[in-house]
């Protein structure tokens, strides 16, 4: 089942390129009875000079072979044209002042939040250094801008909910694992830090075993500041509803200007087995947006006398479309729907009755804030040729004002519906050139996800319209694994089904082929993230169908991380029956000596927190040792910016390289 590279050191030469020899070592681990090679140990070991004198030269091959190409500061500069429309947009909000001057936290440090006290005395904000998302919080005096000495641990992703006494704070604290450890954190909990106490101090108010990894905690504030709500949850994030498998827990302060901590929680669930997010609150009755027993989601009503599952009441029920959100404005909740991967918006009365439909433009995604009174709703909109637009929309009256109109493309936009492997079909957004000729002759480039229920929902990207602009049939599938149908489509690609989300997308290019918008030999695919481990995936499984790929900051070895709060979608190594489905698609794992694959382009960076640079050095150090013909496998590895990076330049040394790979945009 394994596959063993040779045990010798190398150096590869591809189309002139001499790639940087790494070594390899004779270890084997055994899962389960299983043999497992892993000749390029030694890469797991970030903070060596060796791992960083070999990511080095990586770089500099990466440097000839992309940046120094000629066409990247042209396409560069296409994108930043692009992007304009973005810039007109973002004006129509005039920033407000920040708590914080970034310019006094240091160089190489930027602010990442900041959260006043109501008494307006204090702030407490966080800072992170070159994209880490692992952040050091502070409190600092407004009255004399002093920061109060009073040091933190490093934290990661936690808000800080003040104590409406403007003494203390709530905030999520974990511990964060050394570089040898195979996880992102361990034993979050949460905290109550009061003001001229050091953190050792500080209260617990919710707690983890110890040894926790695959738990991810989160507060929320409700009502005057009399709750606090504290849910635990893993599986998948999604922003609008919270970890997909929660349990939450209500901590009544008694009096929210002198508050309790010693009160016992109140769980409103008594296992994690489902999202919850807290949209409102009215004299004890909380509004829960959910997807318990309703996978496309619903608002419930709780009340705080009798939180058990069976008193909640429906306000708004599960209906064929998804509901992506709910917010409340004024006397009525304006809720976001999803239909055939496009939003459509309507508003109902805060007892559930559906007051109207609020008529969009097809093919948009939108979002909603308050307006200047309870009955107004900004809209912005934007779709895949369309840049973000603004509507003022009255509620009560039904009419709507353009304030800011968007740029419209001249590219064609289609939605199509292909088979999978299985027959489901699956939604497919195409964007190209008018009057395209179905004769197969041009590039394709498919850009994917697919996964953590995640929407693909149309967006206004400079990336993917540059790629349009040079000739490209861009293909955004909406692959299960996301959530554009609900929690059904994204159960329909996890654990042991998750290779589901690899059969969609190579279906998709089978597709695009078949129907004659591009042959074999013209795709080009490119994911990042959770698109990295999907790109990578299909790369060693399908390298006949693809001719480039593009795989940005990618999990690439699925047996040798713990993937701690997502464990319960992906699966854990040390489960024998779920170490056999990773092990069966494990890219790391699925690399085959003497085989020729596409050009690939691999990103990472030595601060990234979710994808830990070690695995894509390991699989560059592989795919360029099996790699049996010219195509150039190259490694971009940075020495910061975090898992996200530098969104300009990530895209155009992507399209630089595809582009360059299929002999595109030379003049």
């Amino acid at each position: 089942m394994c596959c063993f590279l040779a045990a010798c050191d190398s150096a590869t030469t591809t189309v002139g390129l001499k790639y940087p020899p790494a070594r390899t070592v004779p270890v084997v681990d055994d899962y389960h009875g299983t043999k497992v090679a892993d000749p390029y140990r030694w890469l797991e070991d970030v903070n060596s000079k060796e791992v960083r004198d070999w990511a080095s030269a990586q770089n500099a091959l990466f440097e000839s072979v992309v940046r120094n190409d000629v066409a990247r500061a042209r396409l560069a500069a296409r994108m930043e044209e692009l992007a304009k429309p973005w810039d007109v947009f973002d004006a129509l909000d005039p920033a407000e002042p920040p708590l914080i001057d970034g310019k006094s936290v240091g160089a190489g440090r930027e602010v990442d939040e900041a959260w006043r006290s109501p008494d307006r005395k204090h702030v407490v904000y966080t800072v992170s250094a070159q994209g880490d998302e692992w952040v050091d919080l502070h409190i600092r005096r407004i009255a004399d801008g002093a920061d109060l000495n009073e040091p933190f641990d490093a934290l990661l992703w936690t808000d800080a909910i003040w104590t409406r006494d403007s003494q203390g704070f709530f905030y999520v604290r974990q511990q964060r694992p050394d570089s040898r450890e195979r996880t992102l954190t361990t034993d979050p909990a949460v905290f109550y830090h009061r003001l001229g106490t050091p953190q050792a101090k500080d209260v617990a108010v919710f707690t983890t075993p110890a040894g926790t990894t695959d738990i991810t905690v989160t507060i929320q504030s409700g009502g005057d500041g009399r709750y606090l709500f504290i849910s635990e949850g893993n599986g998948a994030h999604v922003e609008s509803i919270g970890w997909l498998l929660s349990r939450m827990h209500v901590l009544d302060l008694g009096n929210a200007v002198r508050p309790a901590l010693a009160t016992p929680l109140i769980a409103l669930s008594d296992s994690r087995d489902a999202a919850y997010r807290v949209v409102g609150m009215d004299s004890g009755i909380v509004y829960l947006f959910t997807d318990r027993q309703a996978p496309r989601r619903r608002l419930v009503a709780v009340d705080l006398q009798r939180p058990a599952p069976e008193h909640w009441r429906n306000v708004i029920v599960e209906s064929a479309d998804l509901i992506d959100s709910v917010q409340r404005i004024g006397q009525r909740w304006l809720v976001s729907y999803v239909h055939n991967v496009q939003h459509a918006l309507r508003a109902f009365s805060l007892d559930g009755r559906l007051e109207r439909e609020i008529a969009t433009p097809p093919m948009r995604s939108l979002k909603v804030q308050p307006g200047r009174n309870n009955d107004e709703v900004l809209i912005d909109s934007m779709g895949w040729t369309t840049s973000p637009e603004r509507t003022r929309f009255n509620l009560t009256t039904g009419a709507a004002m353009v304030e800011h109109r968007g740029t419209t493309l001249d590219f064609d936009v289609e939605q199509v519906w292909y088979p999978s492997k299985d027959d489901v079909r699956i939604p497919m957004s195409v964007i190209h050139r008018r009057g395209l000729v179905k004769d197969g002759s041009h590039p394709v480039l498919l850009d994917g996800y697919g996964a953590s229920s995640q929407l693909t929902l149309p967006q206004f990207a400079e990336n993917l319209l540059a790629a349009v602009d040079l000739g490209f049939v861009v293909g955004i599938p909406a692959l299960r694994g996301g959530g554009e149908f609900g929690r059904d489509w994204y159960e329909a690609a996890t654990l042991g089904r998750k290779q589901t989300t690899f059969n969609d997308f190579i279906a998709a290019a089978e597709y695009l082929v078949a129907e004659r918008y591009t042959s074999v030999g013209q795709v080009a695919i490119r994911g990042a993230s959770n698109g990295g481990q999907l790109v990578t995936a299909v790369l060693t499984q399908r390298p006949d169908l693809f001719r480039v790929a593009v795989a940005e900051v990618p999990m690439t070895d699925a047996i040798r991380y713990d993937r701690g709060r997502h464990l319960t979608q992906f699966g854990s190594p040390a489960d024998p029956e779920q170490f056999q489905f990773l092990f069966a698609y494990s890219p790391q794992h699925r690399i085959r000596p003497r085989t020729c694959y596409p050009s690939t382009m691999i990103t990472t960076s030595f601060n990234d927190a979710r994808a830990p640079a070690w695995m894509p050095l390991k699989f560059t150090a592989a795919l360029q040792a099996a790699q049996s013909c010219g195509n150039p496998i190259v490694l971009r590895a940075d020495t910061g910016g975090g898992h996200f990076g530098d969104p300009l330049q990530n895209a155009a040394d992507a399209l630089t390289f595809i582009a360059r790979e299929l002999g595109i945009g030379r003049r």
